[in-house]
Order: structure tokens, then C-alpha cells, then sequence
């Protein structure tokens, strides 16, 4: 199954095309809008990004089962608690700030107080796959890459089975073959992103190719900013998303070709497109879905290729 989405729904841009109810107030938007969000139909997955910022109460998460149906599954981004190693110098982090993370791949405290929610609340029917994303080591020579995946890999090794896993990376220099070997060796999946830095997804995908495959059981993609733009050049460039600003080529044909992979392999891929990619996550959905569906209907079933 293709599982396409976007990353977060609250968008008052979408009013009208994706939204047509009357939300009194900003706080009924932001509560009941994800029940509307599903109906549109492209739309079988979606992005739990507040998720990053700390473990999700259990209350919200039995608010969202309740606004979808039976058969559709989020992505949730996993805690920031557990892949950052040096607390960044935000606010948010107060007397942290700067300072190094204890909790840095702890798979014990993950576990115990981000997981064990989505247990608790008894949302496993939608539960999708949880996204771990790491920030871009500075100065990624060989021997600071051989230490962050081998500690990587002992923490994928430590979490529990019963979820699945994926792993997204910020240097073009992690892309090698051990770093494939550890995600092969835990069941996860490397989740191909186009972002600011990081090569197109087809050099994504032929990297991961070379560096042994991979094994785990569904795809993952993020489509978050176009290659060399930063998130604030995107926002600026963008808001109010409402409508395609600039459309990328080759990031479309690189999803369909990850598409038309899941297909080959019989196993699903969740494709979460961010609005600021394009100017409107909805519409590159949409243009990337007609595409496959065109394809689709020129293929013999039984004999699809790449």
C-alpha cells in the first residue's frame, strides 16, 4: 500500500480544497480537523510531528484513534529527548540549554515514557511507524561516522520488537554500507528525506542499494524542503501554503520510483510531504498520486518493473 500524507494538518491554508467544514476558533481546528483531514483522498497517513517535543499524552492519542478510521496509520516523529546529544541553545531547553544530553539513545527511557503511551492509550491498530531523526554531526569524518553508527546500532538493538522503526540522517556522509548493515541488522528502514543538505532520494536509494539493500518490512519518505534551501528560506518562500509555488521535478519522479519499489516488493511505504517543499503538501500529493495512478493502469499487474 502507498501511504501518502503530510506532515502535521493543521493548516488554515487548506480551507477550502482540504478543509470545508466552519471551525469556530482556532482550538476546534487544531482538535477536530484530523477527522476531516482523512476524508480527503489521497490521504492514508500523517505526520504526528508535536511528538518530537515530548511524549504525547495519553488522552491525545485516544483523541486522534477516535478521528480516524480503522485502517489508517500515523507516523510519529519519536522524542528529541532521545536523538539529540548536546541540548541546542533554545529556550525551550531553559537551564539545558547547551548543555549534554544524559538521555542521549536511551532505549530504556524511550521505552518506559514515549512507547509505553501508545500502548496505554490502545492506539496500536494506527499506530505507523516512529521516526527517529538526528541532527547533522559536525565534522562527519570517517571516525565520528563509525561511532555514531555503531552507537546507533547498539540502540536499535536495545528497543522493543513490537513497533516498527525508522532511522533519518542529515549527512550525505552516513550513507554507507554500515550504516545500512545497522539498520538490516534490527529491522528498521532508513527514511529516505529531501532536505536542505541531503543528496536527491534516488542517490538516497542507490546508496542504500549499494550498501546491501534494505530488509525492513515497509519504506518511509519525507519530503520536507527542496535541496538547498533552508526550513526559514521555505516558510518565507511559501506561507501561507495554500497553492504550488515551485514545483521539483526530479524529487516527484524520485517518489515514484520509491513507490513503484514498495510495489515490486509487496510491502507498504509512507510518503509524508511537508508544505514547505512545494507551497502546498495537498497538491504535490495529489500531482505525484495521478502520476502513479497513470503508471498503474499501464502495467501489466503481474509484471510491474522500475
Amino acid at each position: 500500500m502507498i501511504r501518502f500524507g503530510t506532515s502535521s494538518w493543521t493548516y488554515p491554508g487548506w480551507q477550502g480544497s482540504v478543509y470545508h467544514r466552519h471551525y469556530p476558533n482556532e482550538t476546534r481546528f487544531r482538535s477536530e480537523s484530523l477527522g476531516e483531514y482523512c476524508e480527503f483522498p489521497w490521504f492514508r497517513t500523517v505526520g504526528i510531528d508535536s511528538s518530537f517535543y515530548g511524549p504525547p499524552a495519553i488522552s491525545t492519542l485516544k483523541r486522534y484513534k477516535a478521528c480516524v478510521p480503522r485502517n489508517f496509520r500515523w507516523v510519529s516523529k519519536a522524542w528529541e529527548e532521545i536523538t539529540i546529544p548536546v541540548y541546542g541553545r533554545h529556550k525551550r531547553y531553559g537551564a539545558k540549554a547547551g548543555m549534554q544530553n544524559p538521555n542521549y539513545l536511551n532505549a530504556d527511557l524511550f521505552a518506559a515514557e514515549f512507547l509505553s503511551r501508545y500502548v496505554d492509550a490502545g492506539v496500536l491498530e494506527n499506530t505507523g511507524p516512529f521516526v527517529f531523526q538526528f541532527q547533522a554531526l559536525p565534522r562527519p569524518d570517517q571516525a565520528r561516522c563509525g561511532e555514531f553508527i555503531e552507537q546507533l546500532g547498539s540502540f536499535l538493538d536495545k528497543l522493543p520488537q513490537d513497533f516498527q522503526y525508522a532511522v533519518e540522517v542529515r549527512n550525505p556522509e552516513l550513507l554507507i554500507p554500515e550504516y545500512f548493515s545497522a539498520l538490516r541488522q534490527t529491522g528498521t528502514t532508513h527514511c529516505f528525506n529531501h532536505w536542505t543538505s541531503m543528496p536527491p532520494l534516488v542517490e538516497q536509494m542507490q546508496a542504500a542499494a549499494t550498501g546491501g539493500g534494505i530488509e525492513a518490512e515497509f519504506f518511509a519518505a519525507r519530503i520536507l524542503t527542496p535541496i538547498g534551501t533552508t526550513y526559514a528560506e521555505a516558510v518565507e518562500k511559501f506561507s501561507p501554503y495554500d497553492s504550488i509555488k515551485s514545483a521539483q521535478p526530479q524529487m516527484r519522479a524520485d517518489v515514484l520510483r520509491l513507490a513503484k519499489r514498495a510495489l515490486k516488493r509487496a510491502v507498504p511505504v509512507y510518503v509524508l510531504v511537508n508544505n514547505r517543499c512545494e507551497g502546498y503538501a495537498p497538491g504535490t500529493i495529489d500531482a505525484i498520486g495521478t502520476e502513479l495512478v497513470h503508471w498503474l493502469s499501464s502495467q501489466d499487474n503481474e509484471s510491474i518493473d522500475e
